[in-house]
């Protein structure tokens, strides 16, 4: 996932004392708000945003793509990612399409040729009125009859970083971490039935664990319908995630669904042990299994002492599976609901995402050596080219062991609702339990 990016686009060269304010406050301002930046990476203007960038507390990008014309480093002498191009002025094709958005300040005959590439090629526009130039003659302006939503003008600063975040919300992404994805609802899945409800699947519906397909099919096309609304009024082309936790066999049902909806990417959390041959299963499932086949009650506390479901969330997997074995529970009970990893090797082929949900089924924000742990599942995620995203288990996370996913490579991580923290860590994504 990449961050939202807005390309400043105006004047080079000199420029009034009140545009380079109006310049650097708006790079500031949208900084603050967690949007990358690019510009041409010249003087006036771009300085300014460049200058702006650099005042702001928050880590975000500064890309400038230059045209190649003399030491640009002199004119902007600020720091920034450098593309150099050598293109001369066809390098504002570059800076706009680089971005999900355009605002334009002051702005001369470059500004005009990208404010004609940002309509052509569809890009929401902004202009900052009482700048000037290009922009202060298009602002609430159509430049021909291929767009209906015409540039936006905006007065001051806080309305054009009002716009800029109506148009890319943060939604249930934490940061701006959502350019490629639909804002708004990210589901999770775990059982899916077909309408014949067999044991196993009555106990992990009496705990919320199941959905019958006909209601999930239902509500992936009213999400479909919602990403291809959202993305034709806020001219973006993202796809919405939809994921499934702990690598059941059901997600094969929904395959042929997800054929027919482009607009939406399913992605498998599956547990390591599914890359075992036989796949070995997680304790909960082995006791769900069990229960299943002998009419067992999964939280009869006199049937299974401290083995209980809600027990056995609450002790490290190794114990886990060491109180289940006590209790008589075979080892490989279960195993015939998990997807095999040739099954899982399939789904990916055919545009299903494959990330990790760890590497133990417990709460590893109490693991000691989490950090090097991660580390290590990390490296087997991208030796298997898999997605390196991480789905906290049960959706419990903390601070240092966000801080650890993400310094182990974690960049992404997915948690539940309702959030364990109340703060929102940057490429947290919130999901919702469909049941």
């Amino acid at each position: 996932m990449k961050r939202n990016v807005v390309a400043i686009i105006g004047s080079a060269g000199e420029i009034s004392e009140s545009v380079r304010r109006s310049a650097e406050a708006l790079a500031l301002a949208l900084a603050d708000r967690g949007f990358d930046l690019v510009s041409g990476g010249m003087d006036g203007v771009m300085r300014a945003v460049a200058r702006g960038h650099g005042l702001s507390q928050r880590a975000t990008n500064l890309i400038h793509i230059e045209p190649g014309w003399g030491r640009a480093w002199e004119r902007n002498p600020y720091p920034a990612a450098v593309v150099r191009t050598e293109l001369g002025a066809m390098r504002n094709h570059l800076v706009v399409r680089s971005a999900d958005l355009v605002v334009a300040v002051a702005g001369g005959a470059g500004t005009l040729s990208e404010l004609a590439i940002a309509w052509q090629e569809g890009k929401p526009v902004a202009a900052l009125r009482g700048t000037g130039g290009w922009s202060e003659r298009f602002a609430d302006s159509v430049l021909d009859q291929r767009e209906p939503m015409p540039v936006v003008g905006c007065d001051i600063v806080a309305e054009v970083v009002d716009w800029a975040t109506r148009m890319r919300p943060v939604g249930v992404y934490g940061g701006r971490l959502n350019r490629d994805f639909y804002p708004l609802e990210v589901p999770v899945l775990h059982r899916v039935h077909d309408g014949i409800l067999d044991d196993n699947h009555r106990i992990q519906l009496r705990f919320g664990m199941s959905i019958a397909k006909t209601e999930v099919v239902r509500r992936l096309h009213d999400l479909s319908r919602q990403v291809e609304d959202w993305n034709r009024e806020h001219r973006a082309s993202t796809v919405a995630l939809v994921t499934f936790d702990d690598g059941w066999r059901d997600a094969l049902l929904l395959a042929e669904t997800f054929e027919r909806l482009p607009l939406l990417c399913p992605t498998i959390f599956p547990s390591e042990g599914h890359f075992a041959d036989p796949p070995h299963p997680l304790p909960l499932q082995r006791l769900y299994s069990y229960c299943a086949k002998r009419g067992c009650d999964p939280e009869d506390d006199v049937a299974f002492g401290p083995a209980t479901r809600s027990g056995l969330k609450d002790m490290p997997e190794a114990a886990q599976h060491a109180a289940l074995d006590a209790l008589g529970v075979d080892p490989m009970e279960g195993t015939e609901f998990l997807l095999t990893a040739g099954e899982i090797e399939k789904l990916r082929s055919v545009g299903w995402v494959v990330a990790s949900h760890g590497h133990m089924h417990e709460y590893l924000e109490r693991r000691d050596m989490l950090r090097e742990e991660l580390e290590h599942l990390s490296i087997s995620v991208e030796r298997r080219g898999h997605m390196p995203w991480l789905a906290w288990p049960e959706g419990i996370w903390s601070a240092r062991s966000w801080s650890d996913a993400r310094a182990a490579g974690f960049r992404i991580q997915f948690g539940l609702e309702p959030s364990p923290v109340e703060q929102q860590f940057e490429g947290l994504v919130m999901r919702t339990v469909w049941r």
